[in-house]
């Protein structure tokens, strides 16, 4: 690893030049990092469209339908439909969105240091926290429980359908806090192995805790930002897809197909979002350990002191 040699300045920054450096990293490695997030994410999005598929179904809300005509009853239903599933799609990605970033942020952290990794080298990496991710991704931040919920909803039952939603949208806003409070989870996890090579070493809720609690406003309020930054994104890559969808695969004009809208684009513009934001994470995640434990400072000892035993290497060989 070059301490001394890295592809962005290590030092400290302001919250408006990360989302701007963000697009530039992105600019620089796109087929790194987007084909190491693809590996997770197209999974999660089959996934998504194979729990939430039925809602698409047109007999979805037959059984709170009172119309009285087979028109009417159909696209009613279609239209409830298309947005519950939106809906719904919006909660699971937005919760499954530290999955779908494991393998781009051990990526990004090889390559911000002049690395050439490999995929099955980012993937080994990645394995090594395999149990932490297990325990604070899946269970302790809701991830599993939040996909449960989704499941339950394939129930034809109108009561259990409305319970359901209700209990996720109110476990979803608690997965937003903890998130927004802890953001940096996975990264220590990945990066730092806590607890790891020394008895000695910090456990990952220490070490958290440190991260996190000494400059949590910051921290939150960084967070929020990009979940408002990455929203509004979202929204724009969905029109720009929409309007390519529109241009070159239908004759009238319009989109008609809603159901690949549903399935497909507005997913894939959420999913780009998020690779969007685990990237601005990551940089917040390096500023944040500039600031309070002075990271440059370290890099730079470090690099020297690398320097200093290859050449203490070749003098032995000599």
């Amino acid at each position: 690893m070059q301490f001394d040699r890295t592809h962005i300045e290590i030092r400290n920054r302001s919250e408006n030049e990360l989302l701007d450096i963000a697009l530039h990293v992105i600019r620089r490695f796109p087929l790194q990092i987007l084909l190491t997030f693809a590996l997770v994410a197209v999974p999660l999005l089959l996934l998504n469209n194979w729990i939430l598929g039925h809602i698409l179904t047109l007999d979805y809300n037959l059984a709170i339908q009172s119309r009285q005509t087979i028109v009417e009853t159909t696209y009613t239903s279609s239209d409830i439909s298309f947005g519950t599933f939106i809906f719904l799609q919006i909660l699971l990605i937005i919760t499954e969105a530290p999955l779908a970033s494991i393998l781009s942020t051990v990526m990004l952290s090889k390559l911000i240091f002049d690395e050439s990794p490999t995929i099955g080298s980012i993937i080994q990496s990645a394995r090594l926290g395999l149990g932490p991710i297990i325990k604070s991704c899946l269970f302790k931040r809701g991830i599993l429980i939040m996909i449960g919920l989704m499941m339950l909803m394939m129930i034809p039952d109108s009561l259990t359908r409305g319970l359901v939603i209700t209990s996720m949208i109110l476990f979803f806003f608690i997965i937003l806090l903890v998130r927004a409070a802890r953001p940096f989870v996975l990264e220590i996890i990945l990066l730092e192995h806590p607890g790891k090579s020394d008895a000695k070493d910090l456990t990952l809720s220490q070490r958290s805790r440190m991260l996190h609690t000494t400059v949590g406003g910051n921290v939150f309020a960084r967070s929020m930002q990009i979940m408002i930054v990455s929203s509004i994104l979202a929204l724009c890559i969905h029109g720009f897809l929409t309007f390519l969808s529109v241009s070159l695969f239908t004759e009238s004009g319009t989109l008609e197909h809603t159901e690949m809208t549903a399935r497909w684009i507005f997913p894939t513009a959420c999913w780009l979002a998020v690779l969007y934001a685990s990237v601005v994470r990551f940089l917040n995640y390096l500023d944040t350990r500039i600031m309070l434990e002075g990271w440059e400072a370290e890099l730079k000892i470090r690099s020297e002191a690398y320097k200093l035993e290859q050449r203490q290497q070749l003098s032995t060989d000599w």
